[in-house]
């Protein structure tokens, strides 16, 4: 599940900030991607299916692509935020990525996410989307975040609505994976809506 580019379950059951910018969720630990392991990242991330989904990310991809896409987040805007996904069990397992950053100079920060398959159909996605809306408004004091969806992407769009996110319009961008420009379906949080959201959630807790 992945997206390029949420009513009243916007708040995660427990969400707790930690030092260096780590969440953790009822079931995910979601932290800096310093320390994935390369083949972990690699293996997961060569999937077609996520591929064909995500403007920029390559496929094949390979144990370089893993590499660089690392060393890249070392030198990445102050502004981005990038977090490796991991399930809260003991030996903590790697399953996904998410992140955020301007969409342009100025413009409004753009969510991204992507989910290895394996650990598809069990809510990781919308419970660390949920998490690092929270963490974008709440800690970073961001005013808006927008996100992408292809329009063949269905399970994407519910976790953007799921999260609060108001459809924009149709819009068409680029998949470096497929080398063509494919349809998508634009969304956006504002910081009004995501408050007035939580409040409603946190009346009904």
């Amino acid at each position: 599940m992945n997206s390029s580019c949420c009513e009243s379950q916007i708040v995660p059951e427990r969400t707790i900030l930690a030092p260096a910018h780590e969440i953790r969720t009822g079931r995910l630990v979601l932290k800096s991607p310093v320390n994935v392991e390369i083949k972990r990242l690699a293996s997961l991330a060569n999937n077609r299916a996520i591929a064909e989904n995500l403007s920029t990310m390559p496929h094949p991809y390979t144990e370089q692509d893993a590499m660089s896409w690392l060393a890249d987040g070392s030198k990445a805007d102050k502004d981005e935020k990038r977090f490796s996904i991991h399930l809260d069990i003991p030996d903590e397992i790697f399953i996904g990525i998410i992140s955020y950053r301007p969409s342009k100079e100025g413009g409004p920060f753009e969510l991204v996410y992507w989910i290895g398959e394996p650990y598809w159909d069990y809510g990781y996605t919308s419970e660390a989307a949920r998490a690092v809306v929270d963490f974008a408004f709440e800690e970073d004091g961001v005013g808006i975040l927008e996100a992408g969806a292809r329009i063949t992407n269905v399970a994407s769009r519910r976790v953007l609505e799921k999260c609060g996110f108001e459809y924009l319009g149709f819009a068409k961008c680029h998949s470096l994976a497929l080398d063509e420009e494919v349809p998508a379906d634009r969304f956006a949080l504002t910081r009004p809506r995501y408050m007035g959201l939580k409040w409603r959630q946190s009346t009904h807790d």
